[in-house]
């Protein structure tokens, strides 16, 4: 079964349990088929600035996104939100900068997941890595509406891995971390984490990574 028709039935079965018209209208609305082209679907770059590295616990500090139109960065789509979370912050200030005075006057989590949804509506998402971003979007969204983020994602730092699988670079040891992956794909340096500023360079890395393929690339070629 293919990654498409496994995720449009599992879309089917939470829509059918789901009571909330929000989530209902996410999984009712088909996202871009698998056999679009970039250019032709609308995808959601996102990034998430956290209290820890595990998925299963972290709060959600701030969240960014911007979308790819037309196989170009939409900087008028550009946004970000502070997310006040539930408990303390720890140490991850002198990562991200976001300070408890900071995040004391965001939004909620739940906020946060109904913008989610919003923007992911009939879109793919992107990350840079899904086992730490779309684990936690996953847990959040679970705890308020019942079921996974069930939407397509494109994963940049799983691409990466393949390519160099495909091309017996296995030995390869360079870092996959976002300014090492923008530096391999000849981007320019950005500080990072901020949020929205780790939303756009991870955009401008999958544009440059599906300029790199030879021939037509479709969103089934990035899953």
């Amino acid at each position: 079964m293919t990654t498409g028709r496994w995720l449009a039935i599992k879309r089917w079965k939470a829509g059918y349990r789901s009571a909330d018209e929000r989530f209902k209208a996410l999984l009712d609305t088909s996202p871009p088929p698998a056999s679009s082209r970039l250019d032709e679907a609308e995808l959601v770059c996102l990034d998430i600035e956290t209290t820890g590295l595990d998925p299963a616990t972290v709060d959600m500090l701030s969240i960014g996104w911007v979308l790819i139109r037309g196989g170009r960065v939409d900087l008028s789509t550009a946004e970000s939100h502070v997310v006040k979370p539930s408990g303390g912050i720890g140490d991850s200030p002198s990562i991200h900068g976001l300070t408890d005075s900071v995040v004391d006057q965001g939004m909620s989590p739940e906020e946060a997941m109904e913008r989610v949804l919003e923007v992911l509506t009939g879109r793919v998402l992107v990350v840079l890595h899904a086992g730490l971003d779309k684990k936690l979007l996953d847990r959040l969204c679970k705890a308020q509406f019942g079921d996974k983020l069930l939407v397509p994602v494109i994963d940049t730092l799983a691409l990466e891995n393949r390519r160099k699988s495909r091309h017996h670079h296995l030995e390869d040891t360079r870092s996959l971390r976002l300014p090492d992956l923008r530096e391999h794909y000849n981007l320019p340096w950005y500080r990072g984490h901020d949020c929205l500023v780790d939303a756009i360079s991870t955009a401008e890395l999958l544009i440059a990574m599906v300029a790199s393929h030879e021939g037509p690339v479709m969103l089934a070629d990035l899953y």
